[in-house]
């Protein structure tokens, strides 16, 4: 070997640098014939990420302390692989076979094939060949413009060094590193020539290795960034042991050797090796490809371990069956006995089990047979349990003692409980169902309880149900089969556990909301107490300023309280006859009962309101519709508008549907007390609004809203239900109000998604047992809400910024383009509207007129017959006059154009039979209108004939089998030109020009109002339909099929109209306003493509066109520019109203955030007053749990705050000054992930929402809420 060896590295595809291997690396043998083992270093660093960069790297370090010319191979991607720990040292020992495994070469010494291509800046020859060794002094003036990282250990020895850098994380990109010439050192010490930009020749010291680390950080477009060097002492640890099993002969003298398969499990035995790292010996080419681990596949060796092991769990490590094993504790007796709920489960006497588990008495032990261990009780053991002392003896136990069955979830058992029979404080027994309660166990009952709940059990219970909807009766069949399921008896207590499960969510509830700390007791508790307020909504008192209600109008909008209305119908609850009774009868989300069932009675005989909205609501229809045999045919509730947070005592039963009487009661009961404006969300509520106020009068005094306050009143559509209430409902659109910011008002439908789960339990119970648990889980459904606040309002602050600056210009680049006179009258109309936009005309929709042009130009033409007449001017003998004779031409021509554009939508029998009689009736109808034709057009006989258009049904003659839609009609404008100069043509030509005038004008108004509805079933596929299914998207896409065969149909008449205008008026005035019709051209209303942005979108000519009057000289001229202005007035207003609601939606989620922290420091301040409110009221005990709980919870929502506000604090600060209300919450700050919300307004692909995956901070764990 020479003393100069040269290395290089193949292209490699890293994925994510989880791993990497090396080749071999040559060494010699000592004088004495004796092998150094070499050293390896492997430092496995993961990804780093930082602002607008990203770099990673893996640095593996060999150094082979040797002077033998043997070459080696060393495992290093084993040793990433199965040492998790970074920078392990391994040194490998002597062995007769100076050899180590080989998994893939990478980096190989002295290999004679091509090397692969490089990425050099400087085009070194001996980078570029690396057969070529290049000097050191070469080397290093490469090393400084490296682009990549690089690492090199200087020691006794040769060294061989690699390490990459990516500037593409996670992306399947091949890296490429550096050729570098390694100099290789003898054992005596020389010095060491370094390929790392400096020379060291300083003695080596012995048992330690130099490492130079040099890392070059680049960022996502491959540009360099910076580059950061350091230089360690690392100490020599062998590990000899890992490869004490290796079996390998003495290879021959100066060639490498890998071993196989066999030898590498022989060597890491105990380790798992990655499969994808497989042998190969022979390919000097092959590269790393990343694939996806399988897991599976990675477990499948084991699986008969696995499964031993589990077995072996069975048994007994020691050998119970000959007796000779002692217990562990007394090691006296025989070890008969173990508890398989224990850690080790150790074997143990009876009586050593019992003195162990006195404080574990639901312990499950299991008893040796002689052949098997068999399940047996602590009870059946002689366990006896004494309660009534939390420590000491009790003097006075009672003489009997008693078994309780208790569950716990572990499964059920009876246990032997002794009660205690001291006296307390006040002089009396502590009874029975109090001392098992102590310790944890909820009795079914307070008279001689025989059966308990563990809390744990209680608890488990309800956060399934919470979370998975688990009902209670599977629940328990859980329990008895963690018992015993091998069919043996079981102790059925679900009944039971049925009744305590009731008493332990009102009881935690009460708990929960500080009812316990109130001196006047839970019997006194107020409606709406045990419910979740929403904190981010305005709550005066709690997180409004002292003089929110005396802002100025631009400020006091953020005050606003924002509701939803809705009503489900899955709640059902079947009238079984239960003899029930309420636990706490409007004190959550439920409304009280008996007043409300009052209101509903005195409003029996109400009638609905006759609908007048365009669209049919089943909430109207189906309002009077009882569900036989229920109680309840749904639910109704109101919501934060906002965030979805359920409103105290703004829910309840529904009777007979959707009916106002129930919805009136639910509104204002959920509203009771609020001071606040209101914007109500309802998606019928442009006919419940309509005589609200009127039914007011019916509801208690307390409940109505003052007069003085119902002009702050508004009403508002859901987003996606306004679609289906067609024209004039701009009024109730939270994309045109004023004040509403970006509010959705959808969010009542995936509240009703986290409930609907646990109707079908639900429905069976009584009508108490059903409300309480809808409370129950509406709170756990608020609570889910409040802890969320944190990332939550950080992405809707971080759209909301975003996409405030983006339609800010887009607008004012849409603004520019018109005239500023023009634009000021826009604006003054928009203000007008906003104040009063009941009186004043809606700018965000497009005036239809009533009257078509064509019906215009029929009247006018019908007037000129008739004026003809009167003054005796003489018309063809015929009864039909010109006008309608040309009237019923075009009529034919559409006829003739439908069923071209028309497609059968298969080839059944009866869309043939339909097709084939709508030709019929067109032949017929032709041939007498070409009867007609003869009469006023003679000269058209001879051009039928000629070409073969033979009149359909004309008798002498034979039709041609040729379909309607293709017979050419003839028209004027259809005639060469030498025929419609003939004078006794020119009335009719002048009669159809003005006729296709206006047909120009309505087709394209048409194009305009089909284009709308497209977009919109477009737009409502997207958002609601995409991800639903094939039933759902297929009938979706048969809805937009036929409008789409509409729009078609209309742009063929539109064409044709326009063909016939250059032969009837070539040279007019109309082709300035009606232009050639594109397929380019049908485009809008709104951006639909992805290949421009907003700003440079450009809007058709057709959105630019006057629209229809009822005056033909209206159309007949071109367009002025107030004409085009005008027209762009919507989509102006639209661009306007855009920008106005997302700096809105800005300023109210940072008014949102203050609040959130405003009320949880309140809430917390609110806990701690409660602490002592019953200090001299109860014993002592009582008073350390009211006191600790009220500081816990107080320290709950202080974290609260801290957390949500950790979440803010960054994306604020970048956004400007940080906020004095957030400043104290600065050091609390953690880094999360921005996301880039910008690329939404430039492309949005159907049913995707794209996020970047930029990063300004290290990824957050909690990112993912």
């Amino acid at each position: 070997m020479s003393p100069d060896a040269h290395y290089w590295a193949e292209d490699t595809p890293l994925p994510e640098f989880d791993h990497l291997s090396l080749g071999s690396v040559p060494r010699r043998s000592s004088p004495v014939g004796e092998t150094e083992p070499p050293e390896c270093n492997v430092a496995h660093r993961r990804i780093a990420r930082g602002d607008g960069v990203a770099a990673a790297n893996v640095t593996i370090n060999i150094t082979v302390n040797a002077a033998d010319a043997t070459p080696v191979t060393v495992n290093t991607a084993s040793v990433i692989e199965q040492i998790s720990s970074p920078n392990t040292r391994v040194r490998l020992p002597p062995r007769p076979s100076p050899s180590c495994p080989v998994r893939s070469a990478d980096l190989r010494a002295g290999a004679p094939h091509t090397a692969p291509s490089l990425e050099s800046p400087d085009n070194d020859p001996a980078l570029a060949n690396p057969t070529v060794p290049a000097s050191p002094a070469t080397s290093q003036s490469h090393r400084g413009e490296q682009r990549t990282t690089g690492a090199l250990i200087r020691g006794g020895g040769r060294v061989a060094t690699w390490n990459a850098a990516s500037s593409s994380i996670g992306k399947k990109t091949t890296k490429r590193a550096r050729f570098k010439t390694i100099e290789l050192q003898s054992s005596q010490g020389a010095d060491s020539a370094t390929t790392s930009g400096s020379t060291q020749s300083s003695a080596q010291q012995a048992g330690h290795v130099h490492i130079d680390n040099i890392n070059v950080y680049a960022s996502l477009d491959g540009r360099r960034i910076g580059k950061q060097t350091g230089t360690r002492v690392v100490a020599v640890d062998p590990v000899e042991w890992i490869f004490s099993r290796a079996q390998a002969s003495d290879p021959p003298r100066g060639t490498a050797q890998s071993l196989d398969d066999d030898s590498v499990a022989a060597v890491f035995e105990d380790l798992p090796v990655h499969d994808a790292e497989a042998l190969q010996d022979e390919d000097l080419e092959t590269q790393l490809t990343p694939k996806k681990r399988a897991k599976v596949r990675d477990w499948l060796p084991f699986r008969a371990e696995f499964l031993d092991e589990l077995l072996r769990y069975e048994g007994c490590p020691e050998p119970i069956e000959d007796g000779s094993v002692l217990c562990e504790r007394c090691q006296v007796l025989p070890a008969t006995i173990r508890c398989r709920d224990c850690r080790r489960r150790p074997l143990c006497c009876e009586q050593c089990l019992l003195d162990a588990h006195g404080d574990l008495p639901l312990h499950r032990p299991e008893k040796w047979t002689g052949k098997r261990f068999e399940h047996t009780t602590l009870c059946d053991v002689g366990l006896e349990i004494q309660l009534g002392h939390s420590r000491g003896a009790c003097k006075h136990p009672s003489k009997n003692t008693r078994r309780i069955v208790v569950a716990d979830v572990h499964g059920v058992q009876a246990v032997r409980v002794r009660f205690c029979e001291c006296l307390d404080a006040q002089n009396d027994l502590t009874r029975e169902w109090c001392q098992l309660f102590r310790e944890g166990w909820f009795p079914a009952t307070t008279l001689r309880p025989t059966t308990a709940f563990t809390f744990q059990l209680l608890d488990t219970f309800q956060e399934l149900n919470l979370q998975g909807k688990t009902n209670l009766y599977d629940f328990w069949k859980s329990i008895e089969c963690l018992t015993d399921n091998s069919g043996e008896d079981v102790y059925g207590r679900y009944k039971e556990l049925s009744h305590v499960v009731r008493l332990w969510r009102h009881l935690v509830s009460l708990k929960r909301f500080g009812r316990a700390h109130d001196p006047d007791g839970p019997a006194k508790t107020k409606e709406g107490t045990l419910a979740f307020e929403c904190p981010a909504c305005p709550q005066p008192g709690k997180n409004l300023p002292k003089d929110w209600d005396k802002a100025p109008e631009a400020t006091k909008w953020l005050y606003t309280l924002f509701l939803m209305m809705d009503a489900n119908f899955r709640a059902r609850c079947k009238d079984r006859g239960f003899d029930d009774i309420s636990l706490a009868s409007g004190w959550a989300y439920y409304v009280e009962e008996s007043r409300y069932h009052e209101h509903l009675k005195a409003r029996s005989g109400d009638k609905q309101d006759e609908n007048t909205c365009s669209a049919e609501h089943n909430a109207i229809a189906k309002a009077g519709l009882r569900k036989e045999g229920y109680i309840a045919s749904g639910v109704g509730a109101v919501l934060c508008a906002r965030h979805a947070m359920v409103r105290p005592n703004g829910t309840g039963d529904l009777q007979l549907g959707e009916r106002q009487a129930n919805m009136d009661y639910l509104f204002f009961s959920a509203v009771m007390g609020v001071l606040l404006a209101l914007m109500i969300s309802y998606d019928i509520v442009c006919q419940w609004y309509r005589h609200l106020w009127a039914r007011m009068i019916n509801l208690p005094p307390a409940m109505q809203i003052a007069q003085s306050r119902l002009p702050t009143v508004r009403f508002g559509i859901p987003k996606e239900h306004i679609r289906v209430h067609g024209p004039g409902h701009s009024k109730f659109s939270f994309n045109f109000l004023r004040w509403v910011g970006r509010t959705y008002g959808e969010g009542v439908e995936s509240h009703w998604s986290f409930m609907n789960p646990i109707a079908l339990s639900a429905r069976e119970m009584s009508l108490s047992s059903r409300q309480e648990l809808m409370n129950d889980h509406w709170s756990c459904w608020n609570w889910r809400k409040i802890v969320a606040f944190g990332p939550s309002l950080l992405r809707a602050f971080e759209e909301a910024h975003t996409m405030r600056i983006e339609h800010a210009r887009v607008f004012q680049d849409y603004s520019a383009t018109f005239d500023a006179q023009v634009v000021q009258t826009w604006e003054a109309l928009i203000a007008a509207w906003d104040k009063d936009p009941e009186s004043h005309p809606d700018p965000y929709e497009e005036h239809q007129s009533d009257a078509s042009a064509v019906a215009a130009v029929k009247h006018e033409i019908a007037l000129e017959d008739a004026e003809e007449l009167k003054h005796g001017n003489t018309l063809p003998s015929h009864e039909v006059s010109p006008g309608v004779f040309l009237q019923v031409g075009l009529e034919i021509e559409e006829q003739q154009r439908g069923l071209r554009v028309r497609k059968l939508d298969g080839s059944s029998l009866k869309d043939l039979t339909d097709q084939q009689t709508k030709r019929n009736a067109l032949f017929r109808r032709i041939g007498g209108w070409q009867a007609i034709q003869d009469i006023h057009m003679p000269m058209v006989s001879a051009l039928r004939a000629g070409t073969g258009a033979v009149a359909p049904g004309d008798p002498g003659t034979v039709s041609p089998p040729r379909h309607p839609e293709t017979v050419s009609l003839f028209l004027p404008s259809s005639l060469p030109l030498s025929l419609r100069g003939l004078d006794s043509l020119a009335n009719l030509l002048n009669k159809e020009r003005r006729l296709r005038m206006a047909q120009l004008s309505d087709t394209l108004q048409d194009i305009r109002h089909l284009r709308r509805i497209l977009a919109a079933i477009s737009d409502y596929t997207r958002r609601n339909v995409n991800g639903e299914g094939q039933r759902a998207t297929s009938r979706f896409r048969g809805l937009y099929a036929r409008f789409e065969t509409k729009c078609k149909r209309a742009t063929e008449r539109y064409r044709d109209a326009h063909a016939a205008m250059l032969h009837l008026n070539p040279s007019g005035d109309w082709s300035a306003t009606y232009k050639v019709l594109l397929d380019t051209d049908l485009r809008g209303p709104r951006k639909e493509d992805m290949t421009s942005s907003e700003g440079r979108y450009e809007v058709s000519w057709i959105w630019l066109s006057p629209t229809s009057t009822t005056r033909t000289a209206d159309f007949a001229t071109p367009a002025t520019a107030e004409d085009f202005a005008a027209s762009m007035r919507i989509e102006w207003a639209r661009a306007k109203a855009r920008a106005d609601r997302w700096a809105e939606e800005e300023q109210l989620l940072l008014e949102e955030m203050r609040r959130v922290l405003a009320y949880c420091d309140w809430k917390a301040t609110w806990w701690r007053s409660q602490a002592d409110l019953r200090d001299t009221l109860v014993p002592s005990p009582v008073l350390r749990g009211l006191r600790a709980y009220a500081d816990k919870q107080a320290g709950v929502w202080e974290g609260l705050a801290r957390r949500s506000a950790s979440y803010w604090i960054n994306f604020v600060k970048k956004c400007g000054p940080l906020p004095d209300w957030l400043q104290p919450y600065e050091r609390h700050a953690r880094k999360v992930r921005f996301r880039d919300f910008s690329k939404r307004i430039l492309a949005r692909a159907p049913g995707s929402e794209g996020e970047s995956s930029e990063s300004s901070g290290i990824e957050d764990d909690e990112d993912e809420e």
